[in-house]
């Protein structure tokens, strides 16, 4: 072998003993070998041969040890390979995957007799809350009769509430195309949010939640001081007494679970899309003894929160697919084709998050896209009272609108770049103050002084076409004495910045609008700027709310909502890029509010 540590070597060369410098006086020993008697040179010849006979023998050792090595590596490597990674999906066929994987739902029956039962998410939560809340109470509507030919579709939620929102829009119209009914889970309210895992690991996470939750009502029902409304609700599993048995210490859980249609027009939705309101996104309360059959369930499980999306056209496979795959964002497509007619009661799918999830190019599908889409907007009573009181309270006249994320993640390390972008937008792009104008009064207001300062980019600043943000008429006529009377910076005299008096409200996640560094040009060149903690009579009303069930407070985790709902009524809105927050307040809540129909980004 070239490198390894045995080699054929082969015997003496005879040589003409003339061409040997050795003494002339006896040959040389290799000379004397040679000329050896016949009798030991037939011998030294012998144990040559045998040396060679026996180096050969672990040489062809050698070789069937490394043959039969590389086949094992081989073997197992490609094991690994197979029964690890996640199947690819070619164009129209779906793989069925062993029952062992997620055992969840077995017949036809079963499933109908169980979300018959499954009546109302909290049937006692309308009852129980208290009427000093006004608009709290909210009516869980049964879910309907199921027909024994019925078939279903899942998902996994996961993160915050607009990321549950987009995942419960991609399903709804999945499950609209597919003629499916919708398991819908509820929304999970917490200020820690489970984030997105690979299916087995986030199916997991979510069934640990929700156990812990119930058991937590458990403990809190048994309790003789607590809630007479957890009573009877909820707790009717078989399996959860054992399930809870199983953690003896567990800390006091900080989410809560509410229905879709405590703040969505849910009941419009389920005109358009039938559904089945479900108590988890697991289903683990679907009892025990019912075992599981691989032919009823079809699970999709994902490994990365990109994976795939689904396509109404024809699907192209970045590895199998002989076309270029050109989707930065997803690996795989999955023709909707191809689960069209699938004969599996239940198909389970992993995560749903994603605007661009859903490619679709039937401009029917996208219609039923965007009349969901459209009746997602925030519809609570409560908080539709509370945002028009401050709108009215800010100017009856109008206002400008900011929705500007800052304090977390991506969003914090791009805030500097991201304030002044949404700050030129509004001077510049909407109320048309020049740009030799604007750059000088962002450097009268800088502190560093910088006079090298640019415009950003200008595709971001310039005058747009669209709606929200057309250029706004500030005649002086607009900014009269109603529009400034809560202001509390001076206003400006200079006719060409008489503009800027015009009232501004400023929707964001700043912990401190009033001193936060990113926020000071705003202050500084709108004297009647506004920010939600101006107004304490509405954000104390919401601040306060608790779910009565629980007994967790999930009146801060509405002001968010709060204040893209008041944001929503500016005149105009500028926000902030990257944002599915900031997009669902100008595409969706903004423009419903202003009666115009939704917008869909490119490449939806």
């Amino acid at each position: 072998m070239e490198k390894g540590t045995y080699r054929i070597r082969r015997g003496p060369l005879v040589r003409n003993p003339e061409n040997f410098p050795f003494p002339s006086n006896g040959p040389s020993p290799r000379l004397q070998n040679i000329c050896a008697p016949e009798s030991t040179a037939q011998t030294e010849s012998q144990a040559r041969s045998a040396s060679l006979i026996s180096q050969e023998k672990r040489l062809v050792l050698l070789v069937m040890f490394l043959v039969f090595a590389t086949l094992c590596c081989f073997g197992t490597a490609y094991y690994l390979f197979t029964a690890s990674r996640w199947a690819s999906f070619p164009r129209g066929w779906v793989p069925r995957l062993s029952s062992s994987l997620i055992p969840i739902i077995k017949t036809i029956p079963s499933i109908a007799t169980l979300i018959s039962n499954t009546r109302f998410f909290r049937p006692s939560l309308a009852t129980s809350l208290s009427s000093s809340q006004p608009g709290l109470t909210q009516t869980y509507q049964p879910n309907p009769q199921v027909r024994p030919d019925e078939t279903f579709l899942s998902y996994l939620p996961h993160s915050g509430f607009h990321n549950q929102r987009i995942a419960l829009e991609n399903a709804l119209v999945l499950a609209r195309l597919l003629n499916r009914t919708l398991l819908v889970p509820p929304i999970r309210f917490g200020r820690r949010p489970i984030p997105y895992r690979n299916f087995t690991v986030l199916r997991h996470l979510l069934d640990a939640n929700y156990t812990a939750y119930l058991c937590q009502l458990s403990e809190n029902s048994a309790n003789p001081s607590g809630t007479t409304a957890i009573q009877g609700t909820l707790l009717d599993f078989p399996a959860l007494p054992d399930r809870c048995a199983l953690k003896k210490e567990r800390k006091p859980v900080a989410y809560t679970y509410l229905p879709w249609g405590w703040i969505t027009d849910f009941d419009f939705i389920r005109q358009l899309q039938p559904t089945a309101q479900t108590l988890s996104s697991t289903h683990f309360w679907l009892p025990s003894r019912f075992d599981p059959n691989v032919d009823d369930v079809l699970v999709i499980p994902d490994t990365s929160k990109y994976q795939y999306r689904f396509v109404d056209g024809i699907a192209l496979n970045h590895s199998s697919d002989p076309r270029t795959f050109t989707n930065a964002t997803y690996s795989e497509d999955i023709a909707l084709v191809s689960l069209a007619n699938h004969p599996a009661e239940l198909i389970q799918l992993g995560t749903l998050f994603g605007s661009r999830r859903l490619k679709l190019s039937n401009p029917a599908h996208k219609a039923i896209r965007k009349q969901i889409r459209r009746h997602m907007g925030l519809k609570h009573p409560l908080l539709q009272k509370s945002s028009a009181d401050i709108a009215a309270k800010i100017s009856s006249s109008g206002f400008l609108g900011a929705h500007l994320r800052c304090n977390d993640g991506y969003f914090l390390e791009t805030a500097a770049d991201h304030s002044r972008m949404l700050w030129w937008k509004l001077v510049h792009g909407i109320l048309g103050l020049s740009i030799e104008r604007t750059r000088q009064l962002e450097l009268g207001c800088s502190t560093t002084g910088n006079s090298s300062w640019r415009p950003p980019s200008e595709r971001y600043i310039s005058r747009s076409k669209s709606p929200i943000h057309l250029p706004f008429d500030y005649g002086t006529s607009t900014v009269g004495v109603d529009s400034t009377r809560n202001c509390k910076g001076e206003l400006h005299t200079d006719p060409d910045l008489e503009r800027l008096n015009f009232p501004l409200f400023i929707a964001t996640d700043s912990k401190d609008p009033h001193t936060d560094k990113h926020l000071s040009l705003f202050r500084q060149t709108f004297p009647c700027v506004f920010f939600l903690g101006d107004f304490p009579q509405e954000v104390e009303l919401i601040a306060g709310i608790r779910d009565p069930i629980s007994g967790v407070g999930i009146g801060s985790m509405l002001l968010p909502f709060l204040d893209a709902m008041v944001v929503a009524r500016a005149a105009r809105v500028v926000g902030t890029p990257h944002s599915t927050f900031s997009w669902y307040v100008q595409d969706v809540l903004w423009r419903v509010n202003h009666g115009l129909d939704i917008e869909e980004r490119s490449g939806a």
